[in-house]
Formats: C-alpha cells, structure tokens, sequence
C-alpha cells in the first residue's frame, strides 16, 4: 500500500514537472521562433514578431488594429515589407514605418518621431520588428511610459528575456537607452513623468559617447600650392555623456576618418584615420588631430572629417554623424 502511494507520488510529480517543461518549451518557441505576441497596454497597444501578411490580417481582425508601427524601417523591395504593406492596405489601416537598430543606440530624431506616433496614431497599434525583442521592447517601454501612469521600473519589464531580450552583449545598448533617462531623473532627484520624458528626449538625450563638435584650427578656406604635401590640426570636443578611449592602431577604440572628395561630386580621392594614440577624452575636454595630407593635383575639394568607433557593435564602423553628431565639412583649394 506504502509502496503504491510512492510509486503515485512520483509519477504525479514527473507529470507536473513534465507539463510545466512542455508549456515552458512551447512558450520559448514562440517568443524565440513563432509569432511572439503579446499584450503591452490592454486594448491599446500590442507587440509581435515580424509575421506574415496572413498572420498579420488575422491579427489586424483579431484585435481590431487600426495601425501597425513597422521598426524596422522602409525596405519596399523585401518580401517581409511586401506583407506588412499588403495587409494594412487590404484590412484598411495605418501603417508608420521607423528605423531602430537592436545593437546601436537609438537615433535621437527617431525616438521623438516615435513619441509623435504614440501621440497621433489611431489605436489599437501594434509594433513589430524582426523577432519582437529589442526594438520592440524599446518602443514597448516607452508606450508604457507615455501612455500610462506605471513607474520606469515596471515599463522596463517589456525588456525582460519573457518576451526575448537580452541585455547583455550588443542588445545591450537598449537597456543603456533607458539607464541614461533613469540617471537624468536620479541626478534632478525626480520621478518619470511622461512629461519629463518628452523633455529628456527632446533636449538631453544623448547616445552615449556618439556626439562631437569638430573645429578648423587653421584660418579659412583651406588652401595650398599642388605638389606639396601638408597637415591641417582639427580640435574635437567631447560633449557627450561618456568618454572617448582613443588607443594605438586601426582596430579598436574612436579615431577620426578624413576624406577628400572632389567637390561636387561623390569621387573619393583621399582618405585616412588620425588619433592613433592612446588618450581617454572625458566629456567637456578637446584634444587636437592632425590630418596629413599627400601631394594634390590642382583642383577644389570638399573635406570631411568625422569621428568613427573603431570597435562597433555590429559589422560596420559607426560614424558619430550615425547619431545625429554634426561633422566637419569645408572645402579644400589646391592651386
């Protein structure tokens, strides 16, 4: 009899401890490979995956969607884009497309065109990005924040690992989003409001170390004999939130890229890096770079100079203009 009632036990618990793993495996799959839908604000605002143009009808249909906020910006020639633009147009809805990156940090233009959204649209909305994790989440977590009266710590939960998010590695970059607005409150000793959030977006927000004022220290306009070769010294002001780690070489770390295109057109005739040294630039301090120059033929050129980090976070080199950072650009006279 004993034994029997163990024999029980166990098998009781194998199964709840097999139906919790079931449940677990298939909600992983959908947030991880299926549609990852979710409730962000009920009634008012959901979150997906990119879905198919049928997926996203019977979703439209389902909620009663009147606008669909694409993240992932206007690519009319994709297929994926195709679907998203087939069905808003067949269901007779809005469709507003923006551009975030899941591994740079958000433009500041696009964050205040995703506040006007918010504040225009017709709803319900949904957002989509490619998996529904990190765009998603960031556009998500602002709509909580905006929308409703819910703390920054509570908006915050549409970047948990529930709904696909890491943050760590290059997704990071989104929580350091959010980090930035919470330091902003703490240093004011405030709370989120959705006000104070308007105001940071619209005048403090900074992407990290990607801004910079770049200055000519040599008297205008550029201009020197052809057949010489010559240096031109460039002060960089560091005025974001956070250091800049120049180091030695070309692999690593934040240097500037100069080029010379000739004037009027987009042919690249020169380019090269300068500050390759090691020096930590802490916001508020400048430091100067000289930009050498090969022999040049006669002729009017167009110089741009602007700083790139070295060691991206995803294939590409990131110019700070990338961020909304103004570079330098002056012409260039050989004669």
């Amino acid at each position: 009899m004993l034994g029997t009632s163990r024999v029980t036990r166990r098998q009781w618990f194998w199964l709840v401890g097999g139906g919790v793993l079931a449940a677990w495996g298939y909600e992983a799959g959908r947030v991880l490979f299926g549609s990852n839908v979710h409730t962000v604000i009920p009634g008012r605002v959901y979150r997906s995956a990119q879905l198919s143009q049928s997926q996203l009808e019977r979703l439209i249909a389902q909620m009663g969607l009147r606008t669909v906020v694409n993240l992932r910006g206007c690519c009319p020639e994709t297929p994926w884009y195709q679907d998203d633009a087939r069905a808003t147009c067949r269901m007779g809805i809005n469709q507003e497309d923006l551009t975030f990156s899941a591994r740079r940090y958000p433009h500041p233009g696009e964050v205040q065109r995703l506040l006007e959204v918010l504040d225009q649209a017709e709803y319900p909305l949904l957002f989509h990005c490619a998996r529904g994790a990190d765009r998603t989440g960031l556009a998500s977590t602002l709509a909580v924040l905006l929308l409703t009266d819910q703390d920054l710590k509570v908006a915050r939960r549409q970047l948990w690992l529930r709904y696909g998010h890491l943050a760590v590695g290059r997704t990071a970059v989104i929580d350091r989003f959010f980090d930035y607005y919470q330091q902003w409150l703490a240093q004011r000793g405030w709370e989120h409001t959705p006000s104070r959030l308007r105001e940071w977006v619209g005048a403090h927000y900074c992407p990290g170390p990607f801004r910079a004022e770049i200055r000519l220290v040599h008297p205008q306009p550029l201009r020197w004999p052809a057949g010489q070769s010559r240096v031109v010294t460039l002060q960089v002001i560091n005025r974001a939130i956070e250091p800049w780690q120049f180091v030695p070489g070309g692999s690593g770390g934040v240097q500037l890229r100069y080029s010379l295109f000739a004037h009027g057109s987009s042919q690249l005739v020169f380019r090269e890096l300068a500050g390759r040294f090691r020096r930590c630039v802490q916001p508020g301090e400048s430091l100067k770079l000289h930009l050498g120059f090969p022999p040049l033929p006669r002729g009017r050129y167009l110089l741009h100079a602007d700083l790139v980090d070295m060691q991206p976070i995803d294939s590409l080199d990131t110019d700070f203009a990338q961020y909304g950072s103004e570079p330098l650009l002056t012409t260039l006279m050989v004669i």
